[in-house]
């Protein structure tokens, strides 16, 4: 506990002495809230407490206002103590605690009474519009929170479903502590490979289970129980023959997902019925038959019985939902990209994570060389991938963090790649060339030229300290990187000059490197990534070249200065943190002519 003296205590003191103030002046008595009262909302590590009385519809209730040692900045909640049973009413939580604002409503820190004031005023409309069934909707449009508030069992559960009809057979995978649902085998093996590449296939074992489609959202007083209550809800959805079909499997648990569309989109559901346990040899679900005999309605009578249920939240992992919670219209053209990443480097690999997160279904990496610790400090591999070849590194650490998504890795040098009969790169949506090295650079370059189907390439590289940064996009004919370089492959814009040569060695043979950090080099690797995405969606055009410009002040520190190409064609902008956008291939001095 802070001492009473510090500025934060003071502060909280003072923000409850000019509440308390208020309500005196308008004659308002509310009773302190002694310490057990409190305790009852010990979750919400609440300091102190008032008590009003206020009539509402059918007679008086109790308020309790509750604030935490970080008022006025933290808001006060509002507590109905006189209530129904937990689910009656909506935005009612289990400890009274009312629901009256979204979590990213602020209240105003210079007076504190104020904020108190607009959140018991609301309190009163809500238990008011509560108490008239005004708000019943609520349930429904808010459900996934109230199923959760609901939960029965601790299991998490999954979904890589399509979460839209029709009612269907799904596949279960459970493990340990996590539970799968998946439309077929096929994705499901396909996600669990990437998700835990140490699990064989052999060891994925899977079972039916079904997914329920409802036409429209249940309410708490529908929510199933028992197992009958599952096999009366899936008979809202026309699919009890779904589960009928579960019953003949004699599953030790019988997975049930339900789905419905609620006002902000789908949601989804599960409900589990376990297999009554076999006591002394006796099966409760043969009793009294051969288990080959069991007739089929005694059978389902017995497995969707009065047993209780467990309820359990679903996590969607699906492509939508991870990449855009369903609002992203271009993740469906994400999705379908093959995008490969030449050159898995502290600019390749940022990029590869990039283009994985924005939603790119599938990548190709390609990298020979391994990781040195000299490399971890700007690199998204760390200690432990030291020594390993940077692609298949890299390639795990993507398919772990999105199951989802396909990587392929080449531990290749790009012109072997090239040179190939099968030409691998030949049917890529994008690629994207993060070598810095000018003679692999000048091959991919003329590869492109000689296709006759010309695959898009960003080119991405950065200046040294990251002082600026570029990507550069070639897609159609008459365009290619051989424009805008030299014979040796130097730009010929750079938009940084240096008084003295900022390249550093280490104490090894041809060991050079040019000195950046990962905060200024993250804004080169967006600059790349957001011109391949851009390029996926044609919303580029080819020849197009960015430059990412650091802030003035980084440049001058680092002993740079802008270049006299760069004062030309972009006076306006020197100082710093932006990006020019300019047609590769003219030189800066005809630009600025």
């Amino acid at each position: 506990m802070l001492e009473a003296s510090h500025p934060l205590v003071e502060r909280f003191e003072a923000a409850v002495a000019a509440v308390e103030a208020r309500w005196e002046e308008l004659g308002w008595q509310p009773r302190k809230l002694d310490r057990r009262e409190l305790s009852a909302y010990r979750r919400r590590a609440a300091e102190k407490g008032w008590r009003f009385a206020a009539e509402f519809p059918g007679g008086l209730r109790r308020l309790d206002v509750l604030v935490s040692a970080g008022f006025p900045s933290t808001p006060a909640r509002i507590a109905l103590v006189d209530r129904p049973p937990f689910l009656t009413w909506p935005h009612v939580e289990k400890d009274g605690v009312l629901c009256l604002f979204s979590d990213t409503t602020t209240m105003s820190v210079d007076d504190p009474y104020d904020g108190v004031a607009s959140l018991l005023d609301e309190a009163f409309a809500m238990v008011g519009a509560a108490i008239r069934g005004e708000l019943d909707g609520d349930f429904r449009t808010e459900f996934l929170t109230y199923w959760h508030h609901a939960e029965r069992g601790d299991r998490t559960v999954l979904s890589l479903l399509d979460p839209g009809p029709p009612s269907r057979r799904v596949r279960i995978w459970e493990g340990v502590s996590q539970t799968v649902v998946a439309e077929n085998d096929e994705q499901l093996r396909a996600w669990l490979a990437n998700a835990n590449p140490k699990a064989t296939a052999s060891k994925v074992k899977s079972r039916a289970g079904a997914f329920v489609w409802l036409d429209r959202v249940p309410t708490p007083a529908e929510y199933p129980s028992s197992a009958r209550d599952v096999y009366a809800l899936a008979k809202c959805g026309d699919s009890t023959e779904l589960l009928d079909e579960l019953v003949r499997e004699a599953l030790p648990r019988t997975f049930v997902l339900f789905g419905a569309v609620a006002e902000d989109g789908p949601a989804l559901a599960a409900a589990v019925v376990n297999r009554p346990t076999v006591v002394r040899g006796r099966d409760p679900l043969s009793a009294g038959f051969r288990p080959s005999a069991v007739p089929e309605q005694v059978a389902r009578d017995r497995l969707f019985g009065g047993a209780p249920c467990d309820r359990n939240s679903v996590e969607r992992v699906d492509p939508a939902w991870i990449h855009g919670r369903d609002r992203d219209a271009r993740v469906s053209r994400l999705r379908d990209a093959i995008v490969a990443v030449l050159g898995c480097g502290s600019v390749g690999a940022p990029v590869a994570h990039a283009l994985a997160r924005a939603g790119v279904g599938k990548l190709i990496l390609v990298d020979k060389q391994v990781l040195k610790s000299a490399n971890v400090g700007r690199h998204t591999l760390g200690i432990q991938s030291i020594d390993d070849p940077k692609a298949p590194a890299l390639a795990h650490q993507i398919r772990t963090a999105l199951p989802h998504v396909e990587v392929v890795h080449h531990v290749s040098e790009v012109q072997e790649l090239l040179l190939r009969a099968e030409d691998p790169l030949a049917e890529m949506d994008v690629i994207v060339s993060a070598l810095g090295d000018w003679p692999a650079e000048s091959l991919v370059d003329a590869w492109q030229a000689g296709h006759d189907r010309r695959v898009p390439i960003v080119y991405g590289w950065t200046e040294p300290y990251a002082a600026a940064g570029h990507a550069v996009a070639i897609t159609g004919p008459g365009d290619g990187l051989r424009a805008g370089l030299d014979a040796y492959g130097v730009p010929h814009l750079v938009a940084v000059r240096w008084a003295q040569d900022p390249r550093r060695y280490e104490p090894a043979c041809g060991a050079a490197f040019d000195p950046y950090g990962p905060v200024e080099l993250g804004f080169v690797t967006s600059l790349v990534a957001q011109t391949a995405v851009d390029v996926i969606l044609g919303q580029i055009t080819s020849g197009t070249h960015r430059i990412w410009l650091a802030r003035r002040g980084l440049v001058d520190f680092a002993g740079g200065t802008w270049s006299d190409e760069l004062r030309a064609i972009a006076p306006n902008v020197l100082e710093g943190a932006t990006i020019v956008e300019r047609r590769w291939g003219r030189s800066a001095r005809t630009l600025a002519a």
